[in-house]
């Protein structure tokens, strides 16, 4: 069910709802009534933004799992929150074939990653073993790997069956491949993160099997992970698109993708991503100290390369934001390809050791929601991260990309707001990825305010 929030007698903070939402919880509706007037007020004026999302864009597709719930934005996750989670993924299966970037910005992908932020809160190793399943899936269906029927063994613009998982529908030739690839390696490096995080796992049998033959024990899968993260990037990722300043630039032709070109902002960190949660296992298995150095050095040229490239003002709230392009010398970057951004960023502060800085991702966070959630234009937030809004993945969206939730935790005071518009707008119960990271960000601060 979807809210729609009035606010008719702001002295006393009343408010009511339309005749369209029968019911709310009585939790819900007193944290509501604590809200800051401003805030109520801007959820108020986005009234009619804040309805379910008829656009609906190839990268947010409804999952087709059972409902998803939050039962509350405070408190530590709850039973009920969980079991709707583990019912949801257990009837969402992994796509036939591993292109079209399906495990890039799609949902199995995200998959993926909801299933990690899940498992990091609950250590419930049913969820772990779904994660495993998409990992898999996406690992037996590289290019190389993959059968022709499975939709591999696809010529690449360099003439070769390359280690990639194609971009391109299946019947372009040659196939398109980029660096968008880390992205890949991203997220099936955070199930092996978690594997080697937690010892306890390493000499069990995994669960689910070992169908595809990537190892029996939890240990042997993350260590099948890494290997052929490894491999990805010695035959397809180095070789092609780092420049001699060790910047990401994608090779001249035969590559049919922006030949010459510096990579765009947003694949830009699809490879950072990559490159910090490979350097991040490697450092758990204390096994190659020369590549986390590589790895390592080659994400923290590539963020100050971005960080070079945005204006600092002070925007209407006073606060700092940055402006930026899409890529270097290109058009204003659009909110589409700006979560990716903002993810990318905040793996590297998280990660702490790549000069991403507080105030480097507070800056972030005042743009998305300062600038961005701040302007509305025709029932839309905007479309571009200076305010304006355009058409396409600039056309502005309705909704809380899951990669901005991350930003909650930066701006701790819009936390609330985001989970407000993830519910209203529906997403929250359709979007995995959306779900679980609002509820691993409702664990964060628990815990935080616990301690």
């Amino acid at each position: 069910m979807l809210y729609y929030m009035k606010i008719p007698v702001i002295a006393t903070r009343g408010w009511c709802l339309t005749s369209r939402q029968p019911s709310i919880s009585r939790s819900l509706l007193l944290y509501f009534m604590k809200m800051p007037i401003l805030t109520m007020l801007f959820i108020a004026s986005v009234t009619p933004l804040l309805a379910q999302e008829t656009r609906v864009q190839e990268t947010e597709k409804p999952s087709p799992g059972p409902r998803l719930i939050v039962e509350n934005f405070t408190g530590p996750v709850t039973t009920a929150e969980i079991m709707a989670f583990k019912s949801h993924i257990a009837k969402v299966q992994p796509p036939a074939t591993a292109d079209r970037n399906v495990y890039v910005y799609g949902n199995p992908g995200k998959m993926i990653e909801a299933c990690g932020l899940m498992f990091e809160v609950t250590g419930d190793i049913e969820i772990l073993d779904r994660m495993l399943l998409f990992c898999d899936a996406a690992l037996s269906g590289r290019n190389d790997l993959a059968t022709k029927e499975q939709g591999g063994q696809r010529i690449v613009w360099t003439g070769n069956i390359e280690p990639v998982w194609p971009s391109s529908q299946p019947d372009v030739t040659p196939a398109g491949a980029g660096i968008e690839q880390g992205s890949v390696l991203a997220h099936m490096l955070y199930a092996a993160k978690l594997i080697l995080q937690h010892t306890d796992l390493w000499n069990k049998q995994v669960a689910i099997g070992n169908e595809k033959g990537f190892g029996v024990t939890y240990k042997e899968r993350a260590l099948t992970y890494i290997t052929q993260a490894d491999y990805v990037m010695d035959n397809w990722i180095l070789p092609h698109f780092i420049h001699r300043n060790k910047k990401f630039y994608f090779p001249e032709a035969p590559n049919t993708y922006k030949p010459g070109d510096p990579a765009p902002w947003n694949q830009l960190f699809m490879l950072t991503n990559g490159l910090i949660r490979l350097s991040q296992c490697h450092t758990l298995l204390n096994d190659a100290p020369e590549r986390v150095k590589k790895y390592d050095e080659l994400v923290m040229v590539n963020i100050k390369w971005f960080k070079e490239n945005v204006t600092a003002y002070i925007a209407a709230s006073g606060n700092r934001c940055w402006k930026f392009s899409y890529a270097l010398g290109s058009r204003m970057e659009d909110t589409n390809h700006f979560a990716y951004d903002s993810e990318g960023m905040w793996l590297a502060y998280d990660a702490g050791k790549y000069g991403v800085t507080r105030e480097d991702m507070l800056a972030m966070a005042n743009t998305y929601f300062d600038v961005v959630l701040g302007t509305v234009n025709n029932n839309r937030f905007a479309g571009y991260v200076d305010g304006t809004t355009g058409s396409g993945h600039a056309g502005g969206d309705n909704y809380v990309r899951d990669e901005y939730i991350y930003l909650s935790a930066i701006r701790q005071d819009k936390y609330l707001l985001t989970g407000t518009i993830e519910q209203t707008s529906g997403k929250l119960y359709v979007s995995p990825q959306i779900t679980a990271r609002l509820l691993w960000l409702k664990d964060r601060r628990f815990k935080e305010k616990s301690n």
